[in-house]
Order: structure tokens, then C-alpha cells, then sequence
């Protein structure tokens, strides 16, 4: 089975994305999506506490029959370490998420930073969650991660369900076994960044000058192939996604109708690769496939 489509919503909140061009999403649109998306079949939608008013706007604009599971994350917390006060602060933060989601419960609550679990005092922090779920008020945990040293020390009870980057040039986590031994152990995968914040999406002409020479070839070798085909990058790039068998699900993001009917056109299609060819395609430049490598 292809893994379901998760919206992803951080442009609902901000104007998120290294080429998006047209900003935050206005939230008549947003409405129109998610109406859409809900009836289309779409289940699940991803957000987090750190994606400005994201979680305000989903609330005043949730179908009022969807039946949308909702992932929302914890920011990183920045004290050094963790005491007992700290608990009224998450409790407070995370009644704060699901009033304005205007929801009782979470499907899931991640951690935005996996290295708060490594701080003096993170039992108690790995208490209050393990508690959310036995209160019923999140039926999944987990966490958000970059690589897979995130993962280091991590208490398997609070890995329901790992958000993680994957993408035709970004393998890392598919080579070196990550993604292969969160399935055995029972944990789901969501994978994001399939389209590189777009830039897998944009010829490399126009990409931006900081790019190395390696990777703007990389990319235009990808156009090549597209015309070879007579299929577009997208179709490739979702391709990849679609041949991920050991993801639950993969969180896209989306601006407007147009970009949700295109995404379920070419999700139902057909993939352009030929068996697992696109493994050649990965990257092992970091400055191009980890966008916290990006220049501000």
C-alpha cells in the first residue's frame, strides 16, 4: 500500500517555505482546503505549537463533520534543565493547543526537539507525556527528527510515531537502516521535506546562487530524466514517496486548491521509476539536503 497523504500545515500559520512566494496562507483558503481535503478522504493533518497561528486558524476552520486525526507538536523547550515546575507550563501549553484546535484529544503529540530528552530532569518530561496518553487525551508520542542521532537514548514508549525528512535527493535515513528498524519495532513513519521546501520541484536555473555546481547538475540531470519520460519533476519526486512502503503517511504542504487536486491527481497515478532505481538519486551534500544548512 502507497502511504496515505498527511497536510501538512506550517503555511497556515507562516510564510513557510524557501520558495513560496506567496506567503502565509489566507485562511478563506484554508478553509477550502481543508473541506476538500476532508472529503476527499484525507485523515490526517500535521501541525505544531511553533507554527505561529497555525493551530488557531485550523480550529476556526475545521470541517464541522471532518473526521481529520491531528498531529501537533511540542516546541523545543529552551531551559537547560527540567524541574517539577515545568509541568504546569506543558499541561497549560498543550490545553492551550487542543482549545484552540477546539478538540478534547490528539491523535499524536511530538517533540519539535528529541535533545530535550537528554536535559537534567527530562524524566519528568518524559512522565507528563507517557500521562497524556494514559489520560487518553493523545492515543499516540513521539518525536521529530533530522538525523538519526536523535534518536540516541530515546524511551521506546514515547515512539508511536516519528516524524522524519526523506526525499528522492535526501536517502540518508532509508541507507542507513533508520527508517527499516523504526517498522520493525512497531513505530510509524511520517516523512516530510519530499519536496525540499520545493526546491525539487523548481528547474535549477532557478535556484538560489549559494547551491553548489554538483547539486544544480544533480538537478538538471532530474530535468533530463523528467523529458526522457515525458513526465514532470513532481511526478518523480512523489514517485519516490509513493515507493516508501514503510511510511503510515507523508506530510505535504499546501497553499491553495490547485496544489491539493494536483497532489491526489499525481499521488493516484502511476510512478514514473522503474522498480527501486530511484535509490541512485540521493545527495550527500548536507548544504543542500538539510535545509537547516540553508543560508537565511
Amino acid at each position: 500500500m502507497k502511504p496515505e497523504l498527511c497536510v501538512g500545515t506550517a503555511q497556515f500559520g507562516l510564510a513557510y517555505g524557501i520558495t513560496n512566494a506567496e506567503g502565509q496562507v489566507p485562511e478563506a483558503e484554508v478553509a477550502q482546503l481543508l473541506f476538500k481535503a476532508s472529503a476527499s478522504g484525507i485523515r490526517w493533518l500535521d501541525t505544531a505549537q511553533a507554527y505561529g497561528n497555525a493551530e488557531a486558524v485550523l480550529g476556526r476552520n475545521l470541517p464541522a463533520s471532518h473526521c481529520f486525526r491531528v498531529i501537533s507538536k511540542l516546541p523545543a523547550q529552551p531551559q537547560p534543565a527540567f524541574t517539577e515546575r515545568d509541568l504546569d507550563n506543558w499541561e497549560q501549553g498543550f490545553s492551550s493547543s487542543c482549545e484552540r484546535l477546539g478538540l478534547k484529544r490528539l491523535d499524536a503529540l511530538l517533540l519539535h526537539e528529541p535533545a530535550n530528552l537528554r536535559k537534567s530532569g527530562a524524566t519528568f518530561l518524559e512522565e507528563w507525556l507517557i500521562g497524556l496518553r494514559s489520560r487518553g487525551l493523545v492515543q499516540r508520542l513521539g518525536v521529530s527528527i533530522y538525523t538519526s542521532g536523535d534518536l540516541e537514548g530515546v524511551n521506546p514508549e514515547l515512539l508511536d510515531l516519528v516524524q522524519l525528512p526523506l526525499s528522492l535527493f535526501d536517502q540518508r535515513l532509508l541507507r542507513d537502516g533508520t527508517v527499516a528498524r523504526l517498522r520493525a519495532s512497531g513505530t510509524a513513519i511520517h516523512a516530510r521535506s519530499l519536496y525540499l521546501q520545493g526546491l525539487l520541484l523548481t528547474p535549477a536555473e532557478h535556484w538560489p546562487s549559494w547551491v553548489s555546481e554538483e547539486s544544480r547538475n544533480h538537478q538538471q540531470a532530474l530535468e533530463a530524466l523528467a523529458r526522457d519520460r515525458n513526465c514532470r519533476l513532481v511526478d518523480l519526486v512523489l514517485g519516490f514517496g509513493q515507493a516508501q512502503r514503510d511510511l503510515e503517511a507523508v506530510v505535504m504542504g499546501l497553499c491553495n486548491i490547485g496544489e491539493l487536486r494536483e497532489l491526489q491527481a499525481t499521488w493516484a497515478a502511476p510512478s514514473p521509476w522503474q522498480e527501486d532505481e530511484w535509490g541512485t538519486w540521493a545527495l550527500q551534500d548536507l548544504d543542500i539536503i538539510d535545509p537547516r544548512c540553508w543560508p537565511l
